[in-house]
């Protein structure tokens, strides 16, 4: 669980290093009969039924999705969306891409002329040095339920009426504002998910075991430091011996080797933010002393050197 910072707060150090931004978004009204099939993304989805109902199938059992109800898909699982379930399901490149670009759309409709659900739906790039860990401590579906105050989580209406306030103002900046009021709906329910009790065994367990969790929230937090197995055990309150086993038993692999992936990451998303910043200061932000020794843990780790990684992270994010 994320917990107060005076104990460990691995996961909460993770959340510091993630970065939402908007995609696509779009308040869509759909007429019974309906049914979509969404393709795999590289994006995270979310959809929340403002009024009526749906079902999902993401590969697993078809659940109702009720009125209030919050969907996150934080792996970009293929899934389909249906007004009941077992209803025909069709392509959505054939619904003509129901959601639009840069604004949010009040009034598209699709389907038939049956019940009416009207879903506010999402794709938000998730990016940042703890993408890969953070999505590892998530399921491929987050299904949030109203709790006995009506929300399923706390100040979603405030969010929505937000919302509402900026479609209808459509002022200039108002596009912007309610991207950002979507990226804040989902850094809500990821926040909420990775609050409940996670399954013993898994990964979300070990970031949240409170010996383990305070190495984890350790180096996350201090990734330039030279840690050893044995300063991470007495921060654990562990000594070495049962230390190192418990770590690879709940983490999957070694101290060091978990320091050495979270200091390749921060490099990596270093390297595609500030394409200016010299690759020394790089090295010496995750931990290295020279740069001669980044530039080879980094290609021992990636399969590239640094400025190779850089050129090529950059070109693939050129138009």
């Amino acid at each position: 669980m994320i917990r107060d910072r005076s104990g460990s707060d691995a996961l909460g150090t993770l959340l510091d290093r993630i970065r939402v931004g908007t995609g696509r978004f779009g308040r869509i009204e759909l007429g019974a009969p309906w049914g979509v099939r969404m393709g795999p993304r590289d994006t995270v989805t979310l959809h929340h039924p403002l009024g009526g109902e749906m079902w999902l199938d993401a590969g697993g059992p078809t659940v109702r999705i009720g009125p209030g109800d919050l969907v996150i898909l934080p792996h970009g699982v293929p899934h389909s969306l249906m007004y009941r379930a077992d209803a025909r399901v069709m392509a959505e490149e054939h619904w003509h891409s129901p959601l639009p670009e840069g604004g949010l759309s009040v009034r598209r409709r699709f389907g038939g002329d049956g019940a009416r659900t009207v879903v506010l739906c999402a794709e938000l790039a998730l990016t940042g040095a703890a993408r890969g860990l953070l999505l590892r401590a998530l399921p491929p579906v987050v299904h949030l339920r109203p709790d006995a105050g009506g929300e399923p989580l706390p100040g979603l209406r405030r969010i929505l009426d937000g919302l509402r306030e900026e479609v209808r103002d459509g002022r200039s900046t108002s596009p912007l504002l309610a991207a950002r009021l979507v990226e804040v709906l989902l850094l809500q329910g990821i926040r909420a998910e990775l609050e409940r009790p996670a399954t013993a065994g898994t990964w979300r367990a070990a970031l949240g075991d409170d010996r383990v969790g305070r190495a984890l929230d350790a180096l996350y937090g201090a990734p330039e430091h030279p840690w050893s197995v044995a300063e991470l055990a007495r921060v654990a309150g562990m000594s070495r011996a049962a230390f190192a086993p418990l770590f690879r038993e709940l983490v999957g692999e070694s101290p060091i080797a978990h320091l050495t992936g979270w200091r390749m990451a921060l490099a990596k998303s270093a390297l595609c933010e500030q394409p200016d910043l010299p690759v020394g200061r790089i090295a010496a932000s995750v931990g290295y002393g020279s740069e001669f020794a980044f530039s080879a843990a980094f290609r021992r780790v990636v399969g590239m050197p640094p400025g190779r990684y850089r050129a090529t992270a950059g070109t693939a994010r050129t138009p």
